[in-house]
């Protein structure tokens, strides 16, 4: 039985932000939609390197988009280092920094984007 044991505390040592992730559903039940207050969103979560963000929404109505801090502020899709449309999109963050993501249709019109701080864990 020591070998198990042994066994978990080497993966929680070797994986720990695989085996302590979160999930995090953006916009919870509103999901990534427009109108949502995604600053709210944020409030009082920490996101560390290994967690999801799980961006629900209708496909064809809105799509994710990562881009840097300049595309985030000026609302532009392009250049960006990712595009998801399929309506169910998990992301997982890799690295820690700031990470940003847009809908290019609605970031304009109805602030539709997400800022997120990543910490190492």
């Amino acid at each position: 039985m020591a070998r198990a044991t042994d066994l978990l505390v080497i993966a929680l040592l070797v994986f720990p932000s695989m085996v302590l992730a979160t999930e995090y559903v953006v916009g919870d039940d509103e999901g990534w939609n427009s109108g949502v207050d995604y600053y709210a969103w944020l409030d009082g979560k920490t996101f560390y390197v290994g967690d999801v963000l799980v961006f629900n929404y209708n496909a064809g109505d809105h799509n994710v988009i990562v881009v840097d801090a300049d595309g985030y502020d000026k609302c532009s899709a392009s250049p960006n280092w990712g595009s998801y449309d399929s309506g169910n999109d998990g992301i997982t963050l890799s690295s820690p920094g700031d990470n940003y993501y847009i809908c290019q249709w609605h970031c304009d019109y109805t602030d539709q984007k997400l800022k997120v701080t990543v910490l190492q864990s």
